[in-house]
């Protein structure tokens, strides 16, 4: 039984980007650099141009890499420019949000991907959430264009 809602139903989870749909492509080249660094974890940024509305990628400058940790710099941004997405890879290990990326991103306002199982025949996998200064909230579509599934 559903509940009573005297207003009606507020329809599908959605999120829409200020900036749009990220053009697909950019994960494309993202998921090309986590399987050049494979066995290693990688990184990348999705960054948004507020004033000429583009789209690009930032690949960090990484100080650890290995199979199991990972250790980055987040950009130092120019005016305009905003983090769309912070997107790092667990390689072969399940993509899921540890500890460390909850001390991450508890200030940060992003959507934060990981990616994981690279390698797997059966396809990779992709955890999702919303960072918004200390709040995690899943995300209920990819922010992707192209890329319908729900996260």
């Amino acid at each position: 039984m559903s509940p009573y809602l005297p207003y009606g139903s507020a329809g599908e989870p959605r999120a829409d980007l200020r900036c749009g749909l990220i053009p697909r492509e950019h994960l494309v080249s993202i998921l090309e650099h986590f399987y050049a660094a494979l066995p290693n974890e990688g990184a990348g940024f999705v960054l948004w141009n507020e004033a000429t509305k583009a789209f690009s990628l930032h690949f960090p400058a990484i100080d650890e890499a290995t199979p199991s940790r990972l250790v980055y710099r987040t950009p130092v941004l120019a005016p305009d420019w905003h983090v769309v997405c912070d997107i790092h890879s667990h390689g072969s290990g399940r993509a899921f949000f540890s500890a460390t990326d909850d001390a991450d991103d508890a200030d940060a306002t992003k959507i934060a991907i990981v990616i994981g199982r690279l390698d797997h025949a059966d396809g990779l996998e992709m955890a999702l959430r919303l960072c918004a200064n200390g709040l995690f909230l899943a995300v209920p579509r990819s922010p992707f264009s192209g890329d319908d599934d729900a996260a």
